[in-house]
């Protein structure tokens, strides 16, 4: 295989540098060459190519040898330099020899050219490796001097050198006080036991150790010892080592920051997990051991994040964390898990009487208002209990299993608790399968629509609807919404599936009002969630689906929920007179069942609220229920807005209703939900709304 060989030819004759070149192929070279016959051709050449050979004529027209060479030197470039001449004097040819030419060959001689090169490329190679050498020595003794690390060499047991930073970092001054000592003065008797007994054997079989002792300095202080031990062919024990106290802190401190919260200090998730799995552990091997895993979350945090700002809330936190440690053994842990989520362990238990006693605590001590910068708060939590047992294999399935336990407990009531169950469990993958269904419903469209009427209860006429989704699941049939709305909206389908229903009944609205006599004025109301209102495109969306039903604003009412006034009042107020300022109407649903929508109410542009069904149902002349139904009504009359009632089943509330005079209302007294083909067959009998 042919030599690849980067040629330099400094000749003015072409025909002599290609019998240069052919004897040097002809001998295993592979040459790549440039010629020059100038100063200024070379130098340049000389700065920005990485020559392996310069092979150069004597004498030029106006050029040398010598001269080339010069400019060779006086650029510190160190290369094989061949003079290839006719004809050379001997005293010539010493000069050139002197000067620092490698060698020279009669042009009447090109047969000994390849293997001159040979040999100067070995030689240029041999002086490059020494040239290195001779440099990393320089600098190895010169870093060892200089190095922070201190440096030191023991021979037979006793230093033979010490650097500067290794009399620095044990208090020595001068390098006698330890030249001579045996390293053993730098360590106490346990310390010196652990490096015979475990170190030293190690470091004669693997030649190397690295590791952390405890040291000793001159005054008797001790310190945190980084130590890289080696050991040479000649047993020289090579040492280097350092001061990493500062480092052990930090290490320390990074290692608290990465199983701590840093808000409230309490472990966190990747602590809690490392502590549940020795519990699962323990459980199995010891048939005596119990714990328990509490997932609390505290009630209506978001509340006092929203209304009262979240450094209020950063420090209900704090306070709540201490208040759980409070009623805790030393044994127990109490962790954060995020947001306002908090899991406690309790250990070593003797019975599930004991977990309830502690639980109740942290119940009842909830209760007692937090009086933080300047608001008093009343806090509670939701509970969810699993008792360890040798079944569970994972602390994510402790976890698991408790924050189920915790959501039953939620849904039960507002400071309680719930122990998991296997059913709770089985309810859950049901929950997940339906999530899974929803997405798959969505792709292929299995959703329906049914049309409630709203009533006039003065004159009994229709004068709108509202759109109800149906879920015609392929193997469950008809699913209520109940069932999967709060699983779209806790999963963020929800707009895709509100997106479609708005555009089914923008469409369906603009069909009746051209189809249907006497349809004009029907409005068509369409439920909103929060995570709609929060859609960057809302508005854009909205005016392409009403321009392609060719439908004005007003025949759209939406309605929202009272909790949604509270996510983020300026935002919702901007948004809504934005909507309103398109002729759409908004309703507020479900009213008074939530909590703050009094304060805000009269700046948003609203027009109508509905009074929930809860009410309704449930009123009768005098109770509370009739009084919040009539302080509802007066509400609405005194803010100008309507008032629709949900939920009217029964010719009595439609009386006390229209007696209290309320507008309008809608319920299965009149019409349940209704198919299309319902609707229009009772807007078109006897060309009355009438129902």
């Amino acid at each position: 295989m042919s030599e690849p060989l980067n040629v330099l030819v400094i000749e003015d004759s072409e025909d002599d540098t290609l019998l240069v070149i052919r004897e040097l192929r002809r001998n295993g070279f592979s040459p790549k060459w440039k010629r020059v016959e100038t100063a200024q051709e070379l130098e340049p050449l000389l700065k920005s190519h990485p020559w392996d050979i310069i092979i150069s004529d004597y004498t030029l027209p106006n050029f040398s040898a010598p001269v080339a060479l010069a400019i060779v030197k006086n650029l510190c470039i160190d290369l094989p330099f061949i003079v290839v001449a006719g004809s050379i004097g001997e005293q010539l040819a010493v000069e050139m020899m002197k000067s620092g030419a490698h060698d020279y060959v009669m042009k009447d001689s090109l047969a000994r050219l390849p293997e001159a090169v040979r040999r100067e490329l070995r030689d240029a190679k041999n002086r490059a490796e020494r040239k290195q050498a001779e440099i990393a020595v320089s600098r190895q003794l010169a870093a060892i001097e200089a190095a922070t690390d201190g440096i030191g060499i023991v021979q037979n047991g006793v230093f033979i050198y010490i650097n500067r930073s290794h009399l620095t970092l044990f208090g020595y001054s001068a390098s006698e006080e330890l030249i001579g000592k045996s390293w053993k003065t730098l360590y106490s008797p346990e310390q010196i036991k652990r490096f015979e007994q475990d170190i030293f054997p190690k470091l004669e079989q693997d030649r190397l150790w690295r590791g952390e002792a405890v040291s000793i300095r001159q005054d008797g202080t001790t310190f945190a010892e980084g130590l890289s031990l080696s050991l040479t062919k000649d047993n020289l024990l090579i040492r280097v080592c350092r001061d990493i106290s500062a480092l052990k802190q930090a290490q320390d401190l990074l290692l608290y920051n990465a199983l701590h919260d840093p808000l409230t200090n309490l472990p966190n998730r990747s602590l809690l997990t490392e502590r549940l799995d020795l519990a699962v552990n323990r459980a199995k091997r010891l048939q005596s051991y119990r714990y328990a895993v509490l997932f609390l979350d505290l009630d209506r945090f978001k509340v006092v994040n929203d209304s009262l700002g979240h450094v209020v809330g950063d420090q209900l936190l704090i306070a709540v964390s201490q208040q759980l440690q409070r009623h805790l053994r030393t044994i127990d842990l109490v962790a954060r898990l995020g947001g306002d989520e908090f899991v406690v362990l309790l250990e070593e238990i003797n019975n599930t009487d004991e977990v309830v006693k502690i639980t109740e605590r942290i119940l009842a001590d909830s209760q007692t208002p937090l009086h933080i910068d300047g608001y008093e708060i009343f806090t509670s939590f939701s509970i969810g209990i699993v008792l360890g047992s040798p079944k569970y294999g994972r602390a994510v399935d402790l976890i698991r299993d408790a924050d189920i336990a915790m959501y039953r407990a939620k849904k039960q009531s507002n400071n309680s608790y719930q122990f998991f169950n296997a059913a709770m469990h089985t309810q859950a993958m049901n929950r997940l399968t339906l999530e899974t269904d929803l997405r798959k419903a969505i792709k292929h469209q299995e959703f329906g629509l049914r049309y409630q009427p709203i009533i006039n209860l003065q004159n009994q006429q229709i004068i709108g609807f509202e759109t109800l989704i149906r879920w015609h699941h392929p193997q469950r049939g008809t699913i209520d919404p109940d069932d999967f709305v709060p699983i779209a909206e806790e999963t963020g389908l929800i707009t895709s599936i509100d997106h479609w229903v708005f555009y089914q009944a923008c469409q369906q609205i603009a069909r009746w009002k051209s189809q249907v006599n006497h349809s004009d004025e029907l409005r068509i109301s369409i439920n909103f969630s929060v995570q709609d209102l929060r859609k960057s495109t809302l508005l854009q969306d909205l005016d392409a689906i009403l321009s392609e039903a060719n439908l004005a604003g007003s025949a759209i009412t939406i309605e929202i929920t009272e909790s949604i006034l509270i996510e983020d009042i300026e935002q919702t107020t901007e948004l809504l007179s934005q909507l309103a300022a398109k002729q759409i109407r908004i309703s507020i649903d479900d009213f008074g069942t939530g909590y703050s929508s009094l304060n805000y109410l009269h700046r948003l542009p609203v027009h109508s609220l509905k009074i929930d069904r809860s009410f309704v149902s449930q009123m009768h002349a005098n109770n509370s229920n009739y009084e919040v139904v009539s302080t509802i009504l007066a509400l609405s009359k005194h803010l100008g807005l309507t008032a629709v009632a949900e939920g009217i089943e029964t010719p009595e509330q439609l009386q006390a209703l229209k007696k209290l005079g309320c507008e309008f209302g809608q319920g299965y007294l009149f019409a349940p939900p209704l198919t299309v083909e319902a609707v229009e067959k009772q807007l078109c009998q006897n060309n009355s709304f009438v129902v």
